[in-house]
């Protein structure tokens, strides 16, 4: 297991710990889980970045990868001034910070299809870059969505849609690379990364607020029961080796491992919010009208707005006035 990999581990325990923290009233825990995600992001981007600076050492690559480095250096920049206005100016640049990232998002898209573009016609291999493009963008999501910031919802929709042809995609392409190796351990690791996808689609319709988002919440659970049932065996044969289905893990060359144990938890736990089986996430900022109304169409987001406003504004009187202290 890469360094990496163990510590988006520790971050996405973390993020768990955080969620309990606020089930306990806590607001920290929700601080707690939002710069969790901020430094999973980070961790994909410095992913690229690393990856291009390799290539950076190829004369084959070496001026476009430059490129690639100076735009994410541009977007990495204008990010963190923008955290730093927001951390220091919040009064001045409470609104700063959402659109540079959506400026970021932009030269992230501009970066993905210039190398989409140059490793389609000089054929070579790009599917790094590709999934950790697209998982910075899904958790830079995650980000908005906790901070009720605009664009949550096509960022996700744009992150999800271009990842489950990739996954689909190398799913395949790993069960027919190693179903002679390995029959049972590579059907369970295949069931495991569809369960992932339909969990992946669940959770961009339950964001939008889509129907029939339960139907593929069911068939993610039906297919994950069948997984689970599957390693129960835990020993496998493969390639002529016993290795377990903690070894077998490893045959991944992707992410879709912790996206799933991510998706399930995050997938399981709305199911269980909406049934009343699982608290709902605790905020003294606002009335929770302006937080349901900030996860639905841009005309419910200014809405929200309208009503956040006013209620600043009756605090604000009321304040003055000497009600509130």
């Amino acid at each position: 297991m890469k360094p990496i990999t163990r510590i988006r581990i520790i971050l996405f325990a973390l993020m768990i710990f955080g969620s309990f923290a606020n089930f306990a009233l806590n607001e920290w825990g929700n601080t707690l889980i939002v710069w969790c995600e901020v430094l999973m992001a980070l961790s994909f981007l410095g992913d690229i970045t690393i990856t291009l600076y390799h290539r950076v050492k190829t004369n084959e690559r070496k001026k476009l990868s430059k490129v690639m480095l100076v735009l994410i250096a541009t977007m990495l920049l204008s990010v963190l001034s923008a955290i730093f206005s927001l951390f220091f100016f919040k009064f001045s640049f409470a609104y700063v910070f959402p659109f540079t990232v959506f400026i970021a998002f932009f030269i992230l898209l501009l970066i993905i299809i210039i190398e989409a573009l140059y490793d389609f016609f000089k054929k070579v291999d790009s599917k790094f870059i590709y999934e950790n493009v697209f998982l910075f963008i899904c958790f830079m999501a995650l980000i908005f969505k906790n901070a009720s910031w605009p664009f949550t919802g096509q960022m996700i929709i744009f992150g999800v849609l271009f990842l489950v042809p990739y996954f689909i995609t190398t799913t395949i392409k790993f069960f027919k690379a190693n179903y002679k190796s390995g029959k049972p351990l590579v059907v369970i690791l295949t069931f495991g990364s569809f369960a992932t996808v339909f969990l992946g689609i669940t959770y961009m319709m339950k964001t939008m607020h889509w129907p029939f988002a339960d139907t593929f919440f069911y068939i993610a659970s039906v297919i994950t029961l069948v997984m689970i049932v599957g390693a129960l065996k835990w020993t496998y044969v493969f390639n002529g080796e016993k290795i377990n289905i903690l070894q077998g893990l490893r045959l991944f060359k992707t992410n879709v491992i912790l996206l799933f144990f991510m998706l399930f938890v995050f997938t399981s736990y709305k199911y269980f919010n909406i049934l009343k089986l699982a608290p709902d996430f605790y905020s003294a900022d606002y009335p929770e009208i302006v937080y349901q109304l900030r996860t639905g169409t841009s005309a419910e987001w200014f809405k929200a707005s309208e009503i956040k406003e006013a209620y600043d504004n009756f605090i604000q009187k009321a304040a003055e006035n000497g009600f509130i202290k």
